[in-house]
């Protein structure tokens, strides 16, 4: 029980830390090319908005997370650890590739796919499937149509009004500090649910509740991974997709942090990788639709629709280890 527990912290850990290499990656990467923030402060706000969004916004997507789509109390501390380890792997897999993917589908099809194979398919609880499924492909959409509009209203205000241009650094911090807060009461709290789900298992627990402990463990996971790894990905971001500069560095900025926030209060656990590209595709199309790198957008999709049942298979295969090992 205790060796079991301290797998599912250490793969918790790792969970979050690819998770502050691929999201942080994400988030920092639309700060890249734009003049108006120093990489510092930028990195500064973020963190800090990152900390404090579940606490300003609640933990609505971890009990999504925790609670709606397996019943862990019932299933276990194996089927957790086996879930953990296979969303782990998969996203190291989709890592070689050197681009961003979804930490929320390698997550849920790790936890489907270790159920499956354990051979309870009434552990699973679709309607909470069906809820992460929504919101990410939701996400996308949204994140698109809402950088797109922001993208030609700010163009056009600009135009007219030449003199907002010297605001941009300011609006830049106001987006930089929205995102974080969005995402830390969204995809941050993946990893949030996980370790309160821990808690609740080791304590035996049968209420879910998220204390403060299981707020910041996470976070410190998270910022790690970001300072190891995330500038690689967030090149690939900056610069691959469609070159920001600092008014659709702000559209981008915004269009995602609304998106994401908005699905926080709703409960619905999203992508913040898939949106933040899915604002960058709005924005690259409002402003110069040929400047937008489409064969690397196609390489964006062909990744994300990889990576669930990529990661089905993987909770199914690792499951079955499990079982040849004895363990």
């Amino acid at each position: 029980m205790t060796v079991v527990a301290g797998i599912i912290f250490v793969l918790i850990a790792a969970f979050a830390g690819i998770s502050g290499v691929n999201d942080g990656g994400n988030l920092i990467g639309t700060y890249l090319t734009s003049n108006s923030v120093r990489p510092l402060v930028s990195m500064t706000l973020l963190l800090g908005s990152v900390l404090v969004g579940p606490l300003l916004f609640g933990t609505r997507v971890s009990h999504t997370i925790a609670v709606e789509i397996v019943n862990f109390q019932a299933a276990g501390h194996q089927v957790l650890a086996v879930s953990l380890l296979a969303a782990v792997v998969t996203l190291l897999v989709t890592w070689r590739l050197s681009i961003p993917t979804s930490t929320t589908m390698a997550l849920a099809g790790g936890m489907v796919g270790a159920v499956i194979a354990d051979g309870h398919l009434g552990l699973i609880q679709w309607p909470g499937v069906l809820k992460v499924a929504i919101g990410l492909v939701g996400s996308v959409l949204v994140g698109f149509f809402v950088a797109f509009l922001l993208s030609s209203f700010l163009w056009m205000l600009m135009r007219r009004y030449p003199q907002i241009g010297f605001a941009g650094g300011r609006a830049q911090m106001a987006t930089i500090v929205f995102q974080g807060l969005a995402y830390g009461a969204n995809d941050q709290e993946k990893a949030i649910g996980l370790m309160a789900v821990l808690l609740m298992l080791v304590g035996h627990h049968v209420r879910y509740q998220v204390s403060l402990l299981a707020i910041v463990l996470p976070w410190l996971f998270w910022t790690g991974g970001l300072f190891v790894g995330g500038l690689r990905i967030a090149r690939t971001v900056s610069g691959h997709v469609f070159k920001l500069v600092d008014m659709s560095a702000v559209s981008t900025q915004l269009g995602a942090a609304l998106t994401v926030g908005a699905a926080a209060l709703l409960g619905l656990p999203v992508s913040t990788t898939q949106t933040t590209d899915g604002s960058l595709f709005g924005t690259g199309t409002a402003l110069k639709p040929y400047h937008v790198r489409w064969h690397t957008v196609g390489k964006f999709f062909r990744v994300w629709a990889l990576t669930l049942p990529l990661a089905v298979v993987m909770g199914m295969v690792m499951m079955g280890l499990v079982r040849v090992v004895g363990l």
